[in-house]
């Protein structure tokens, strides 16, 4: 019976260990070798086997490197190419050259997965530099009570990991909107890429029963370069007036998380909704 036991745990061991890869981040694979084999990758029967993982066969991509083209694409893509579960032919285009690469890539088995020759891999120098806003320059608000409210959002509820329960009147800035609207108006992102692009921001934070406003954090999802204009909008909002009116529950004051969601478009934030 120990034996048997032995050999469970053993198995469960191989099993963890055999489908454990390292990532740069949570979409880029590491990759930390080359392959000396000119059919590892282009031959079908000699695919890159990144087992079965979510968006493993993704992650992989974006960890390769191709020599002078600052960026790759996918320009055709087959799954269960020619009738072999989990194989996959992808074909890779480079921008600034017409030329193209074929490899196999196979989600049905897991193999420490190298670049192909002719390749190279990204490192943590290739990964772009975010900027997180600090944790202790972030406005501290205490709460009155010991039970908080919160308004009705769902990237609120994933946030808390909890469903608060919600007041009768949400809390709301006494000067009214084009208040708010003049102050981020006045503070634009200043990023020459963030000036580039459309998106979208949310920002969580907490208003006590005096009507102070605090705590503020992040509740949207942003990788790299999204991730830092967030912040930057973070600290924006981390300077934002004070002179907010508390919600209510019962005709009484009560401390409230509130969310306010922000289009930003050419580095202004245009657009920005609370409820």
């Amino acid at each position: 019976m120990k034996i048997r036991s032995f050999l469970f745990v053993s198995l469960l061991l191989f099993a963890f260990n055999a489908f454990s890869q390292d990532y740069l981040d949570n979409r880029t694979m590491k990759i930390t070798e080359v392959s000396t084999d000119k059919t590892y990758a282009y031959d079908l029967n000699n695919p890159v086997k990144v087992g079965p993982k979510e968006k493993a066969t993704g992650s992989y991509l974006n960890g390769l490197k191709f020599p002078g083209a600052e960026k790759m694409h996918i320009a055709d893509m087959q799954f269960n190419y020619k009738g072999t579960q989990g194989l996959q032919m992808i074909v890779l285009s480079f921008e600034g050259s017409k030329e193209t690469k074929t490899i196999y890539v196979s989600t049905a088995e897991f193999e420490t997965p190298k670049a192909p020759v002719g390749f190279g891999f990204k490192t943590s120098d290739d990964m772009p530099k975010i900027y997180r806003f600090p944790a202790d320059s972030i406005a501290k608000v205490n709460p009155c009570n010991p039970s908080f409210y919160s308004v009705d959002n769902f990237l609120l509820k994933e946030k808390l990991a909890a469903e608060l329960p919600k007041p009768d009147k949400a809390p709301s800035f006494k000067e009214g909107d084009d208040a708010l609207k003049k102050f981020f108006r006045e503070n634009p992102l200043t990023d020459e890429k963030a000036k580039q692009l459309l998106f979208r921001v949310a920002i969580a934070f907490a208003v006590n029963c005096e009507g102070k406003a605090g705590n503020y954090q992040i509740v949207t999802q942003g990788h790299g370069d999204m991730e830092t204009f967030a912040n930057e909008v973070l600290a924006i909002v981390n300077k934002m007036p004070q002179g907010w009116a508390a919600a209510e529950k019962d005709g009484k004051a009560v401390d409230c998380y509130q969310v306010i969601t922000f289009t930003v478009s050419e580095g202004k934030l245009t657009g920005f909704s609370y409820k």
